[in-house]
């Protein structure tokens, strides 16, 4: 396995991983969207609410407010010494009380843990008007992606295969140049040479014009990954995957360990 950075960013990194099977591929980016814990709200109290806005919708909009935490400081609640009901170690709120008239923002939100806040302060949430009040306790715990999306830790989590095109006895019709949307091919002296293997998308569309059958697109074991993160470094939420398939792995090895045995 060979790993080559593209790009990398605190919020972004982009990858080409090589000479690694497609399941392991995915695996990695099942783990990264279903099982890396982020905080997010996951409930709110209201006490005042005159806003035009239903409860519900306000719950749903805080919710999908990406939290920024130290996540190793918390605990799951279902593993928690308070058997879930609730306390310091497994959760955290957030309170807000304004009057109108003002647009709320997600930097309005008061945390009682200051490490624990929004990761942007420019998120709108209502707009209240004169005479209107909103006061709420909005709860944050730990979360994985596969119980709800609020908890996801990134906004792009992708993958696409890395081809391998070969050009053989061609004519020089430019066809596939002109045919080619991301303009991908092009001609250097007598032949014509791929300018950025990375950007084809394996649409074909030079294996289908060329009249010679001088192009072959093949699939290879050589993948472009993309992370892009919301609330903690990129290449933190990777190497969280990573520890939770290593784990996961050797939880199986101790399973097959035990039915052979």
């Amino acid at each position: 396995m060979e790993v080559e950075y593209v790009e990398d960013r605190e919020d972004k990194i982009v990858f080409i991983i090589k000479n690694v099977p497609v399941a392991l591929v995915n695996s990695i980016r099942r783990a990264i969207i279903g099982h890396v814990p982020t905080m997010a709200v996951d409930y709110i109290n209201v006490y005042m609410n005159t806003s035009f806005l239903y409860d519900e919708m306000l719950a749903h909009r805080i919710g999908l407010i990406p939290l920024k935490a130290d996540i190793d400081k918390y605990n799951f609640q279902d593993k928690c010494e308070c058997g879930g009901e609730g306390c310091p170690n497994c959760q955290v709120s957030l309170r807000l009380n304004v009057e109108g008239p003002k647009t709320v923002y997600s930097g309005d939100f008061i945390s009682d843990d200051p490490e624990v806040k929004p990761v942007y302060d420019n998120i709108p949430v209502v707009e209240l008007y004169e005479g209107q009040q909103l006061m709420i306790e909005a709860v944050a715990r730990l979360g994985t992606g596969k119980e709800h999306a609020k908890w996801k830790p990134v906004s792009i989590c992708s993958y696409k295969i890395i081809p391998k095109i070969e050009i053989s006895d061609c004519s020089l019709c430019k066809a596939c140049v002109e045919a080619c949307p991301r303009k991908i091919l092009e001609i250097k002296g007598e032949k014509i040479v791929v300018n950025d293997i990375l950007k084809c998308s394996m649409c074909m569309e030079c294996v289908k014009v060329c009249e010679d059958n001088a192009i072959k697109v093949e699939e290879t074991d050589n993948y472009l990954f993309t992370i892009e993160s919301i609330s903690m470094p990129a290449k933190e939420v990777l190497k969280r995957a990573i520890n939770i398939l290593k784990n996961k792995a050797v939880e199986m090895n101790e399973i097959l360990k035990h039915i052979n045995s």
